[in-house]
């Protein structure tokens, strides 16, 4: 169900999300869903709803609901400021200082720009940019410069963990659980569709949370697993 919504870099970063400070009293229930297994508080329940091109439901307890959606369409629900450096178009942004006002420019003769390293954006960089996040040490031709990088807003917005050691693992938090979304992104390393240029996967996620229901949250999406078929 499709919803609106470096090579440089390597390392993924995991920033601080919202732990439980001792082990919960009562026995948690796995709920299958779809490849994967999560396990839940006693009173959650899900419920299958009716999906277009993916397996989609709900899973509600007391005071806290989720949405999934299970297939090769599911939101990975933004990128992680890694993923934003390796892919973002602020690349292609880069090599603008260099294009000539008479000529028109396509893939094929845009001005190509060599990143040679990127780094945190200090102080002293508000020169280059205002505000700006990363800086990035460049080469066109014979030229290096620097180049500011300003994250996307909805990046800046949320704190992210990924786990890439089973299977691809990204756990998304609104730094405001009140306004943002919390949700769970989750697929194998392997096995894309080539086809569509995509993965099998499923995502989970929910709104209007409190501080302490974020934490709870966390350590549902934290239990998420591939489900052993017999």
């Amino acid at each position: 169900m499709r919803w609106l919504s470096i090579p440089f870099l390597l390392l993924l970063v995991c920033f601080t999300v919202p732990t439980r400070l001792k082990p919960y009293p009562i026995k948690w229930k796995p709920i299958e869903v779809g490849d994967y297994t999560l396990d839940f508080p006693p009173d959650f329940i899900l419920t299958p709803l009716k999906g277009i091109d993916s397996y989609v439901g709900k899973i509600d307890g007391d005071s806290i609901h989720f949405k999934f959606d299970f297939g090769y369409y599911s939101p990975a629900f933004g990128k992680t400021p890694q993923e934003y450096l390796k892919q973002g178009y602020w690349k292609m942004e880069a090599g603008y200082r260099f294009m000539k006002r008479w000529r028109k420019y396509s893939d094929s003769n845009w001005p190509q720009v060599e990143v040679l390293s990127v780094r945190p954006a200090v102080k002293e960089d508000s020169t280059l940019g205002s505000g700006c996040d990363y800086v990035a040490r460049c080469k066109h031709k014979n030229k290096q410069f620097d180049y500011a990088i300003f994250l996307p807003e909805e990046t800046k917005e949320y704190n992210f963990e990924v786990d890439s050691s089973r299977f691809y693992r990204k756990i998304v938090l609104a730094k405001d659980p009140q306004i943002g979304a919390s949700g769970l992104y989750i697929r194998e390393l392997t096995q894309s569709n080539k086809s569509i240029n995509s993965y099998l996967a499923l995502s989970v996620f929910t709104t209007k949370l409190t501080k302490t229901q974020q934490a709870l949250v966390v350590d549902i999406f934290k239990t998420a697993r591939l489900t052993h078929k017999k």
